[in-house]
């Protein structure tokens, strides 16, 4: 009977130990995110592609407010099966409704956090990804969220709290809308690519005739 309840203390234990808060990590359509260049209006941005493994994101957060949050290592990618959406990397589809907080427990309120995505080449280091999209190098992408105080973490089984609202969202606890990574460096589209290659072929041939 000893031998059974100490059996039972150290799973109890082990589960306590490896139990932690939860959010709903990734958004929806309502909540789409899009990529322009900094100084252009916002107009003028697109949501993201549907390219596989373009972007990364992660998610920054610290209990207690503070300007120091920790990151947490990129948990999403942009989803190859609907523009704007942040999506589970085994798969690049499906949605990550469940992920876990390490150092948090559920029902805990004094969490705060912010979202972040970048351009997938720099792998997980968003703060290069950071510098090289305000010096226009490297056509490097990079947004974030704003700071927020969550709502009370989900079970460690989920599902996590949701997010992200619509652009029409008023709760101060979730991020309003998407958000915009942006560039410095102005990529030109394919078609402009394409019209400048002929201009350039244009004055080749005029100057031979010359």
């Amino acid at each position: 009977m000893k031998k059974l309840l100490l059996i039972i203390g150290l799973v109890a234990a082990s589960t306590l130990a490896y139990s932690q808060g939860t959010i709903g990590f990734s958004n929806n359509a309502g909540s789409r995110i899009s990529t322009g260049i900094a100084g252009n209006p916002s107009a003028s941005w697109v949501a993201l592609p549907m390219t596989v493994g373009a972007y990364n994101f992660g998610v920054f957060y610290g209990i207690g407010q503070s300007t120091s949050l920790t990151f947490l290592a990129t948990a999403g990618v942009n989803s190859t099966s609907s523009a704007g959406v942040i999506a589970n990397s085994s798969d690049n589809k499906s949605p990550i409704g469940t992920l876990g907080l390490p150092g948090t427990s559920a029902g805990e309120t004094d969490v705060w956090l912010k979202i972040a995505g970048w351009t997938a080449s720099f792998g997980t280091d968003w703060s290069a990804a950071k510098t090289a999209s305000v010096s226009g190098s490297g056509n490097a992408y990079f947004g974030e969220t704003i700071v927020i105080n969550t709502l009370a973490l989900g079970p460690s089984a989920g599902p996590g709290n949701a997010l992200w609202l619509t652009a029409t969202g008023t709760d101060p606890a979730k991020f309003h809308g998407g958000f915009a990574l942006l560039t410095t460096a102005a990529i030109p589209e394919p078609s402009t690519m394409a019209l400048a290659g002929m201009g350039i072929a244009s004055l080749l041939i005029f100057r031979r005739r010359k």
